[in-house]
């Protein structure tokens, strides 16, 4: 074992031992005081890029003595078991990077696993019920032909007291040729949930929930009365 690399040899120890890379970075991170992640560890295994203070702190945490080859130690303690019982060289570092592999799944289940409650509940909230039904080929035709002349549905709707349209910065509506009213509401192209808000002093679409949309709907009539205007639905 004496022609492995250092980091083959590491690999081999943790997997004797039961360690996985993350915990021995954990404990040279808490003996040095210095940042040591779990991937920058494996990569220094993998080149080999250690100095001999490194290799001696290493062994030391590892509880090998440090002559060149860690596996020194192990090799004494294990002389007593017969040579064809124990695994070959290539089989050690097999094994040390199934359960490296293995640790990293784990760790990224538990990454996965962990959703923030709050946004559990927002897209339950969010999503809408669905009854699906399916109609008949002749209403369908006929409800295409009663709304093939769009123009008639879509006609410029009332001013009412608003900015000054900006039709080189705010965006046009198609049926009627300017700028969409402040408050136009229409539902979210993308979100599930949402609504797009428009606004002529900003020039653009806000997207909100429709809960917050509605709250914030029902606070102005509150607040302004009879002056309270009604937003554009555009839907």
């Amino acid at each position: 074992m004496l022609n492995l690399t250092f980091g083959e040899q590491v690999k081999i120890v943790l997997s004797r031992k039961g360690m996985t890379i993350k915990e021995l970075a954990e404990r040279i991170e808490e003996k040095t005081g210095k940042k040591m992640s779990r991937q920058n560890l494996t990569q220094r295994l993998g080149r080999d890029n250690f100095q001999e203070q490194d290799m001696r702190m290493i062994a030391e945490i590892l509880g090998c003595s440090f002559q060149l080859s860690i596996l020194a130690s192990l090799e004494a303690e294990k002389a007593v078991v017969l040579e064809e019982e124990l695994p070959t060289e290539k089989e050690l570092v097999k094994l040390a990077a199934k359960k490296e592999m293995k640790a990293l799944r784990k760790e990224r289940k538990e990454e996965t696993e962990t959703i923030p409650e709050e946004v559990t509940e927002e897209i339950v909230e969010a999503a809408p019920v669905v009854e699906e039904k399916v109609a008949p080929v002749e209403t369908v035709k006929k409800e295409e032909e009663k709304y093939s002349d769009k123009s008639k549905y879509f006609q410029p709707i009332k001013q009412r007291k608003d900015l000054e349209e900006d039709r080189e910065l705010g965006e046009i509506n198609p049926y009627t040729g300017h700028e969409y009213q402040t408050n136009s509401v229409r539902t979210h192209p993308k979100r599930i949930g949402y609504v797009q808000v428009y606004d002529r002093k900003e020039h653009k679409w806000t997207d909100m929930t429709e809960w917050a949309f509605i709250g914030a709907e029902e606070n102005k009539k509150a607040t302004l009365g009879k002056d309270y205007e009604p937003p554009i639905y555009l839907d």
